[in-house]
């Protein structure tokens, strides 16, 4: 018996028919699933009972010069754009 029949509506034909590979699939995709969810529930049992870790002066201090280094850096780029932008409108409108 390799496939199984099913009957939903009870009129005594079969609606559709699942293969016995697809039956186990389905069954270990849950398993898995299952087996998944629970794994992930200890472990965030186990990441709430760790102590919070400190944030010292010198991470905030690196923090801030990443920072203010992307916005120089930004800040570069924009005007670079900008002149771009200008040249392009020049060429275009043939100031």
């Amino acid at each position: 018996m390799t496939q199984l029949n099913v009957d939903v509506d009870g009129d005594r034909k079969p609606d559709f028919q699942v293969d016995f590979k697809t039956l186990i699939m389905a069954v270990g995709m849950v398993v898995s699933l299952t087996l998944s969810y629970a794994m992930l529930k200890t472990e965030i049992e186990v990441a709430k009972t760790m102590p919070k870790p400190i944030v010292s002066q010198d991470d905030t201090r690196v923090v801030n010069q990443k920072l203010d280094f992307l916005i120089r850096e930004f800040e570069k780029f924009e005007s670079q754009t900008d002149k771009r932008i200008e040249d392009l409108e020049q060429r275009v409108f043939k100031k």
